[in-house]
């Protein structure tokens, strides 16, 4: 065994190189470019109000800012694109993506956001181009985030019947973030004690599941029957017990626990629960992907080696696996987080800059907490590349991470798989609680004189829509359009910034250049899967793991929802196209202006 023959080398490579471009190339922007003054108030201390607007220590809030964005898209997203086209494409764009776009994105967006006076990208759009523009980008935000809830909702489902014991853990992380929110927010606590006291909480929730069989048993699968659950066969080696299918009463069951808990996050203020919970959510998370990385640099020792081929295909033919296509542009949309992603946008603009305490928190907070993501990403490639056979979705980071970690550490592989079950839960479901808030929150911005706008109704509407597609199983192609849909606005933020900053006279260059890159790219992936999903529709033929919904409901149950999602994905980029042309030609507009 040679020592190129292991991860360590490439995760290594990674890692150093996210490390130079931040003490390089993300200070020289900060520095030359937006001119960050810790002196200049920001709008958490100028319209304090303790329900959006307060200051927040840079050290809660990296944590904050990191677990809102990184969610399962730096986890399932490389894993499939390892498994489709090889590790060594995946670990490229992984890491030259986000040292020159992915950060990029978050920082820049959160300065933007920092100096107009906390706004995000719906209010900065009116100012900068009009209503027009302002209500397309509204209209593809809203379809974007019923499609990246539906991904996220049958993966977390997925991985809880999976990994026995998992939503046990989860409740203490939740219980924790709410405990952490009330010593913090409301008896003033230090941070550094309520943290102590939140990983206290959510260190007992893991040792309960681990050390507790009848806990951690597999799931009963009680509100399905076992004569219909039979005619699926599990893959091998697994218990059909601890499996969800699509369609199934049991998937059903975990979709109303989980809207119960995003109805709590839309509708409570931020201090009281989604804040914290997302703070705390990072916690076990942090410590689950250091362990990782630290077993991939240890892998010479270890004796694991990489079983994945570096390079597999160009093409996969969408009707022998419809995740599939050209690797162009495919491959840039699959991993849909970890090298950049238009959901930081939101998060940055619209949350985050509302709580930051000094503009050169910025940085750390935004651009570091990017470059965190990326190392989950290169974590999630690390663990598919000690896996010969891996299995499908999220699933498939459980067994490489405790690969990985139990082989280090010598210990039991029982342990391992509970703490990566919980920390692949956790990325997805804190995540998804802010998809919820963040649609009931634009929801209330474009229909502000309309029932639509209502809070509660606004959440039943995406609870409604978005746990149907999960329920039937089509967030089997949906991840893909998720990715084309999420990286499209990465593309449409980044020439917003390059828009503000021409106004303010500023260069736009480092801005500018990845956001056409990103645009052509994102459009490019967005009609390909409205092909594949037509294509699909028209042939009354289920894809992939819809086949268990089509065997209990019939053809037309899928039909509807392929119809449905090719109807999405035919809208979203007929609006990409038109958004992306406003924000070209404001460009060139404003720039010209400038040149006066």
């Amino acid at each position: 065994m040679g020592f190129f023959d292991t991860p360590a080398p490439y995760i290594l490579a990674g890692l150093v190189l996210y490390f130079i471009t931040y003490m390089t190339y993300s200070k020289y922007i900060d520095r030359k470019i937006w001119s960050a003054d810790p002196n200049r108030p920001t709008p958490a201390r100028m319209y304090f109000d303790g329900v959006e607007y307060f200051p927040v220590s840079k050290y809660v809030l990296f944590g904050y800012q990191f677990k809102s964005v990184a969610a399962l898209g730096p986890i399932v997203g490389p894993l499939t694109a390892v498994l489709f086209y090889g590790w060594v494409p995946a670990l490229l764009w992984v890491i030259f993506g986000n040292m020159f776009i992915g950060w990029v994105q978050d920082y820049s967006a959160m300065m933007m956001s920092i100096r107009s006076d906390g706004r995000s990208m719906g209010p900065i759009t009116y100012k900068l181009l009009g209503g027009r523009a302002r209500t397309i980008l509204l209209v593809y935000l809203i379809f974007y985030l019923i499609i990246i809830t539906a991904v996220f909702e049958w993966t977390i489902v997925d991985v809880l019947n999976r990994v026995p014991g998992t939503f046990t853990a989860v409740l203490f992380v939740l219980l924790g973030g709410i405990v952490f929110g009330q010593l913090v927010f409301r008896m003033k606590m230090d941070v550094l004690k309520a943290t102590v006291i939140a990983l206290l909480i959510v260190l007992a929730g893991y040792f309960l599941v681990a050390f507790v069989p009848a806990v951690r048993s597999p799931p009963t699968n009680f509100l399905d029957n076992p004569a219909t659950l039979s005619r699926f066969p599990a893959p091998k080696g697994v218990n059909p017990a601890t499996l969800t299918w699509p369609g199934t009463s049991t998937a059903l069951f975990w979709l109303i626990v989980i809207s119960v808990i995003y109805l709590a996050a839309s509708l409570t203020t931020m201090p009281k629960f989604l804040l914290p919970t997302v703070y705390v959510g990072y916690l076990p998370s942090i410590i689950a992907l250091v362990l990782v990385l630290i077993a991939a640099i240890a892998t010479p020792l270890t004796g694991l080696t990489i079983q994945q081929t570096s390079l597999k295909a160009l093409y996969v033919d969408p009707l022998v696996n419809p995740q599939g296509g050209p690797i162009w542009p495919i491959l840039f949309v699959t991993i849909a987080c970890g090298a950049i992603s238009g959901w930081h946008s939101l998060i940055s603009s619209g949350l985050t800059s509302k709580q930051l305490e000094y503009e050169t928190d910025a940085l750390p907070v935004g651009g570091g907490a990017m470059m965190t993501e990326g190392a989950v990403a290169l974590s999630s490639i690390a663990a598919m590349m000690v896996l010969a056979a891996p299995p499908l979705g999220a699933a498939a980071y459980v067994v490489g991470a405790t690969t990985l970690t139990s082989k280090l550490l010598n210990v039991p592989p029982i342990f391992m798989s509970i703490l990566y079950g919980i920390f692949v839960t956790v990325m997805g479901l804190i995540t998804s609680m802010l998809f919820v808030r963040v649609f009931r929150l634009t929801m209330a911005e474009l229909f502000e004189r309309s029932p639509l706008g209502n809070k509660y109704i606004a959440t039943l509407i995406i609870l409604i829509l978005s746990g149907f597609l999960a329920f039937v199983g089509s967030w089997t192609n949906l991840w893909i359009f998720f990715g084309g849909t999420n990286q499209l606005l990465a593309a449409l933020a980044l020439l917003l910034v390059a828009i503000f900053l021409v106004s303010q006279k500023k260069p736009s260059t480092y801005v500018f250049i990845p956001g056409i890159f990103m645009a052509v790219t994102t459009l490019a992936a967005l009609a390909w899967e409205t092909y594949v999903y037509g294509l699909y529709a028209v042939l009354n033929k289920p894809i992939g793991v819809q086949a268990a919904a089509a065997m209990l409901y019939g053809n037309w149950v899928v039909s509807v929802s392929n119809y449905i999602s090719a109807a999405f994905g035919a809208l979203l980029l007929i609006l990409g196209i038109i958004m992306t042309y406003y924000l070209i030609k404001g460009w060139l507009s404003y720039r010209a202006e400038a040149k006066k």
